[in-house]
């Protein structure tokens, strides 16, 4: 058996072949694709479900359903994958996937395997082009608007699915998602303020930094000085916006895209939980100390009304 520092290593190593086949993908953008005219909010405020196309009943229905976006980049057509609770006062949980996971619900079907009993309404929405792995890096981050639209897209849907099942009864929501999905997450509270908990996993809202970490390790030049990506994609102060109480963090202590010196001081120490894990490895080596924390949280949610 590999003592843990071997695997430790090992599991790094993995970590940065996988940034480096990321950075490949990602289209070598000038200065002109960090220029950016819009805002976060006003992406999302110019995105919405396209209602005749996407019949309200099919939310909370059980199994996959299109969502049909109108959008300031067009029509875009995402997935939500829903697992309705027996009873329609059960809570909700809403998971969002990481960046270029394909399929959007493999996370998750290791988080929590259908066999495993979860106390909740489960919906697993997929992000903006995330229809096979190249596109998310291919046309997510041809420009900041691009990932702002990524967000946005989610973000439209996450509320959507919200709406509609507490109006058919879901007594309480829970937001969570793995690495970008866990941004997407800090995102969702920031903005909207109406879940009773968020579990990011594996992420932080500081995006600039994850980003200007991967150019540093591969020597990749980006053309924007680190105030100026700072300025478009370090989401701190919509984070800042949330009840700090009802964050509940986790983190890899070997994680190389989302590295604990560098994202860890954004949370609240005595509810960051860190997992001696590394990015990738996270789903493999700590899915169920993963599962125990969100079951946690699920029951911390129940006993802490807004």
């Amino acid at each position: 058996m590999l003592p843990e520092s071997a695997k430790r290593i090992i599991g790094q190593q993995i970590d940065r072949a996988t940034l480096y086949a990321i950075n490949r993908r990602i289209p070598e953008n000038g200065a002109d694709g960090f220029r950016c005219s819009v805002t976060l909010e006003e992406v999302l405020a110019q995105t919405a479900v396209t209602a005749k196309e996407t019949p309200a009943y099919q939310i909370t229905a059980p199994g996959e359903h299109r969502i049909k976006l109108t959008t300031r980049l067009g029509e875009i057509d995402c997935l939500i994958s829903v697992r309705p609770a027996a009873q329609a006062q059960a809570p909700l949980f809403i998971y969002h996937h990481g960046l270029a996971e394909y399929p959007y619900t493999s996370s998750w079907q290791r988080l929590i395997p259908k066999d495993v009993a979860f106390p909740a309404h489960t919906v697993v929405v997929q992000a903006p082009y995330h229809h096979n792995m190249s596109d998310p890096l291919r046309l997510g981050f041809a420009s900041v608007e691009h990932i702002y639209q990524m967000f946005a897209g989610s973000l439209r849907i996450m509320r959507t699915v919200q709406e509609q099942f507490e109006e058919q009864g879901a007594a309480f929501t829970v937001i969570g998602g793995l690495s970008w999905g866990g941004i997407t997450s800090l995102l969702y509270e920031g903005i909207f303020d109406v879940s009773r908990a968020t579990v990011p996993m594996f992420a932080s809202p500081k995006l600039s930094q994850a980003i200007w970490d991967a150019s540093e390790m591969f020597n990749r030049r980006l053309p924007v000085k680190r105030e100026e990506l700072d300025e478009l994609l370090d989401f701190t102060s919509l984070y800042q916006h949330i009840d700090q109480h009802r964050v509940f963090p986790v983190m890899g202590e070997h994680d190389v895209f989302f590295r604990l010196e560098n994202h860890a001081s954004v949370y609240d120490q005595e509810a960051l939980l860190t997992v001696p894990s590394t990015h990738v490895g996270a789903m493999w080596a700590g899915s169920h100390v993963l599962r125990e924390h969100l079951l946690k949280t699920m029951a911390w949610a129940a006993d802490n009304p807004r």
